[in-house]
């Protein structure tokens, strides 16, 4: 058999593994962190999946550098003490799977959306850790 094919099968047989490696890395990553379509509001006009890249304040951060507005929540200024413990606190979340129904609004760069980490509605997590409180204003679908 000639050197040439000998490589071409290796390399064939290289990507293949390397497909199949990326492939279920994927899928085991994501088995509990995303939330089922059954579970999606319908309301949603879209969804938006990844992890949390960047933490803004408390009640804005980014999915997969995608800058979300949590709909219904209201948080302190950073420029306040309760404001930057607010924004510590949600920093615990950077790097983890987020899933958010976005509401087809949009603030200044962000889109607005109900958010949940890992399976846990992060407005409900702020609130109850006494960061931020609900915005009924703000709550358009009426969740909170």
């Amino acid at each position: 058999m000639p050197k040439y094919v000998f490589k071409m099968r290796y390399s064939l047989t290289l990507i293949v593994i390397v497909f199949l490696v990326l492939t279920s890395i994927d899928r085991f990553v994501g088995v509990n962190t995303e939330v089922s379509d059954k579970e999606i509001d319908g309301r949603a006009v879209s969804v938006l999946r990844g992890p949390i890249t960047h933490v803004r304040d408390g009640d804005t951060f980014e999915v997969d550098w995608t800058p979300v507005r949590i709909s219904a929540l209201d948080c302190p200024e950073n420029s306040t003490s309760s404001g930057q413990k607010a924004t510590q606190f949600t920093r615990q979340f950077k790097g983890k799977q987020a899933v958010c129904e976005l509401t087809g609004a949009k603030t200044y760069d962000r889109v607005v959306g109900y958010c949940s980490i890992e399976g846990k509605d992060f407005g409900q997590i702020m609130v109850d850790n006494k960061f931020c409180k609900f915005w009924p204003k703000y709550d358009v679908w009426k969740r909170y």
